[in-house]
């Protein structure tokens, strides 16, 4: 069912990354549900075989190819700019490189295509590390002076998207997600239940800071929007469910394996995070990760609901049902859930 009335039935789109799980779902949403013409760009096309299914044409194409990204630019009228280094291979240069080298390629030629509106996937990780307490909207400026990687480069490629869109004369958009999560979800969903499952340290304190989740397809809704939305051309807009705590959002994945999620305090935490970087245990904790977990910070969504009539369709309760699901279904968990 079309959330934005049909707005891109028989319209060209171009997806890139869509052989990722945001990508991926985006694509296919977008040919099954809004009748758009799409293409999506990615590495692994074998990856994404329901992408295929929908009707989306895949073709490979790294982000640094000129002439590659130049050819999947060609028609097309909204590009939804996905793919990004997500810090699984190579360093700061490599993040350099996709998120912001690549994101000002995308804006180049998707204006020198024709392009209408050019979405921007940034995350809320280009805020940095806020305040405690701290009620996070769009006016809070980015931090591109900040110690991780992957939040200080999406930072930069987002401001430099919106530079080159008012230099271009290209609409530019960009949504900031929380937490995504939901079914092939590898960081949020099928990264947790194994921590989780495996006994793994996943509580840090008493666990009463704030996750920051958004299921998959609630923030493909708020994408759809931003992509047909006159008033969305030029703005950043959060993306985020309603918060909960970390002992909630563990709390779920607990019960989905039987398990009860394992908490430490903060100071085992920090001997932890020493033993992780000197023995290489290659656990997903850092020190901006573990001061994330004591914040109680919000990222609302209120400018996309009073501008655009973004709505959480999926509540977390239902998100969570069908993500265990599908991990059921694909394996990571037993067929038969726990008693």
């Amino acid at each position: 069912m079309s959330i934005i009335n049909n707005a891109l039935n028989g319209k060209k789109v171009l997806v890139t990354g869509a052989t990722g799980f945001i990508g991926g779902r985006l694509a296919e949403r977008l040919a099954r549900e809004e009748g758009a013409v799409v293409t999506g760009t990615g590495r692994n096309l074998e990856a994404v075989p329901f992408v295929k299914e929908a009707g989306v044409t895949l073709m490979t194409a790294d982000l640094l190819d000129e002439d590659a990204m130049r050819q999947a630019m060609a028609g097309q009228e909204v590009v939804f700019h996905v793919a990004a280094w997500l810090g699984r291979h190579g360093g700061e240069q490599r993040a350099y490189a996709l998120n912001v080298a690549a994101t000002a390629l995308a804006v180049r030629l998707a204006a020198e295509a024709g392009v209408k509106r050019f979405v921007q996937v940034s995350s809320i990780a280009a805020y940095g590390h806020p305040p405690k307490a701290l009620l996070v909207d769009e006016d809070q400026p980015l931090d591109t002076e900040q110690e991780v990687i992957y939040g200080r480069t999406k930072a930069l490629g987002e401001i430099r998207a919106f530079e080159l869109g008012k230099q271009l004369g290209i609409e530019v958009t960009a949504v900031r997600p929380g937490l995504v999560y939901g079914p092939r979800a590898q960081s949020w969903t099928i990264n947790m239940i194994k921590l989780v499952c495996k006994g793994m340290p996943v509580i840090f304190g008493d666990g009463s800071g704030h996750a920051y989740p958004v299921y998959i397809d609630n923030l493909i809704d708020g994408m759809l929007l931003t992509a047909v939305r006159p008033e969305a051309a030029g703005q950043a807009y959060n993306l985020c469910d309603p918060v909960v705590t970390f002992n909630e959002w563990f709390g779920y994945y607990g019960r989905m394996c039987g398990r009860q999620p394992r908490r430490i305090p903060f100071w085992a935490a920090h001997v932890l995070i020493t033993l992780n970087k000197v023995l290489r245990l290659d656990l997903p904790l850092n020190r901006p990760r573990l001061r994330m977990y004591g914040l109680k910070a919000e990222f609302p969504a209120t400018k996309a609901k009073e501008q655009l009539g973004f709505v959480s369709r999926v509540s977390i309760e239902e998100g969570m049902q069908k993500t265990e699901a599908w991990l059921r279904e694909a394996g990571y968990l037993d067929k038969k859930p726990q008693a």
